[in-house]
């Protein structure tokens, strides 16, 4: 390296360090933040004129209730103006402040430690916000540690998974009452455009979107220039509104240009013949997906142990039942190592077998780089030690890569090495080492690895003849994995 590289080098050792240090002191600042919310929630609570004019007799006349939610509304105004932000941010800053002060303390004094973000310590406080306060401490001391290591999103998944399992409430109930809350509504973005959120049971809203995201890729392989995210919208409204919803060649109306609007409407009468949008046409005929992980026992009736959706989600015993019972196929992953699952083939084999291949998608769950979120089942399989230099084709060699993060491994200074247990340890291109832990123990906190060291002892030898090898760990176009089998249409 020469001596100007080392100065870059050097520097950009030095700025990185620096934002590291700023983004602690965003999170201690965010901490102090919140305890000063706190005491301003005890302050106006102690103080009722504080926020209320008690001598207006309509005030002095309502009852209780009445009163409080009248000064509650004034205190999350007053907060709002005080602080510069909207009243919908300001009251999620004070729910936040009551939870991690009455039942996540050890959350709120890491946040003011800095030791982790506002994002992370909102996660967890929504996960307990409805918890008694002994479970809350139960669901908090579970998975905080973890926190540091995690992207809030997953982080809040992590959280989701505790709660789910250290909940008293039954499952099916607390489902019940969520669903009476379903609901679709608009905000308005910029530039001519709306955000449209839909709060869904999550079976129906993971299928909606797999729906959509194979539609999108299957469009995108037959030529369609737009995006993805833009083939998921023009599908969602192509299936919503269908002729209505159109415009020139049958293409959803993305802000046209004058010389390109269709002409003014023709006098009433018989709607013209038009043929079927292309893209509603194309996610008809698609079946969506969702893979549901369930206990062997929750199956047979003896239990009532939460299954996962999509390997993150956890859902009720009934509604998992369900959904297995529409399954036109299963698959037995992890849930009996005495039948053999094969976790690893001879070392002549560069093509990963199904099983194991099912395995992986069960045990990471998501891409394996720090932070990424695309599904495993989406990803590619790489072989951590490249198979051309030795790497074994088992589950201790290989973990799931989505296509970017897979090119970056081989194109880029990241470098990554296998530990046990599925943990991959990613080092960045200036020496900083990321210890990332496979995605089931970061929903589940089971012991899967354990079932999965113990299962390869079991496996089964393949004599498949390796295939050529590109040299760089990529599976061979020639032998793409095989879509599961999805759900009847919801």
């Amino acid at each position: 390296m020469t001596t100007g590289q080392g100065i870059a080098a050097s520097r950009l050792d030095g700025a990185l360090d620096a934002a590291a240090d700023a983004q602690a002191a965003v999170n201690a600042a965010a901490g102090r933040r919140t305890v000063a919310l706190a005491e301003v929630v005890a302050a106006a609570t102690a103080v009722p004129e504080a926020m209320l004019d008690v001598t207006v007799e309509r005030v002095g006349s309502a009852t209780a209730e009445r009163r409080g939610s009248v000064a509650h509304r004034a205190l999350v105004a007053e907060v709002a103006c005080a602080l510069g932000v909207s009243e919908h941010v300001a009251q999620g800053w004070l729910a936040d402040a009551d939870v991690l002060t009455s039942k996540a303390t050890a959350t709120l004094d890491a946040l003011c430690a800095g030791a982790i973000s506002y994002q992370h310590a909102s996660k967890l406080a929504d996960a307990v916000a409805d918890l008694p306060a002994a479970v809350a401490a139960q669901v908090e001391r579970a998975v905080l540690d973890r926190a540091p290591a995690l992207t809030a999103a997953r982080f809040g998944a992590l959280a989701r998974a505790a709660r789910d399992r250290l909940q008293p409430v039954p499952a099916e109930v607390r489902y019940e009452a969520a669903a009476l809350r379903a609901d679709a509504w608009v905000d308005d973005g910029k530039d001519g455009m709306s955000w449209l959120t839909a709060h869904l049971p999550t079976p129906v809203a993971h299928a909606i979107h797999d729906r959509l995201t194979r539609t999108a890729a299957r469009a995108k392989d037959a030529g369609d220039p737009r995006g993805v995210g833009q083939l998921r919208a023009a599908t969602l409204t192509a299936l919503l509104l269908g002729d209505e919803g159109r415009g020139p060649a049958g293409r959803a109306p993305d802000r046209l240009p004058p010389d390109l609007l269709p002409p003014e409407p023709p006098p009433p009468g018989p709607p013209p013949d038009l043929p079927p949008d292309p893209l509603a046409t194309l996610a008809r005929a698609i079946r969506p997906v969702v893979h549901v992980t369930v206990p062997v026992t929750t199956l047979a009736g003896t239990g009532e142990g939460s299954g996962l959706l999509d390997g993150t989600t956890p859902i009720d015993a009934e509604t998992a039942r369900h959904l297995v019972a529409r399954a036109p196929t299963l698959r037995r992953v992890l849930t009996d190592p005495v039948m053999g699952a094969m976790l690893t083939v001879d070392r002549r084999s560069y093509v990963v077998p199904t099983d194991l291949r099912a395995f992986l998608t069960q045990r990471d769950l998501t891409c394996r780089f720090p932070g990424c979120r695309v599904p495993a089942r989406r990803c590619d399989v790489d072989h951590t030690t490249a198979w051309a230099d030795g790497g074994a084709t088992d589950a201790g060699n290989l973990a799931s890569l989505c296509r970017k993060h897979h090119t970056l491994k081989h194109e880029s200074r990241w470098q990554v090495e296998q530990l046990d247990h599925g943990v991959l340890a990613w080092t960045s291109p200036r020496g900083r080492t990321y210890l990332i832990s496979p995605g089931t123990a970061d929903h589940t906190l089971d012991h899967l690895d354990e079932w999965a060291t113990a299962a390869e002892h079991l496996a089964r030898e393949s004599a498949t003849e390796a295939p050529v090898s590109d040299g760089a760990g990529y599976f061979p176009p020639s032998a793409p994995l095989a879509p599961e089998p999805g759900l009847p249409p919801f």
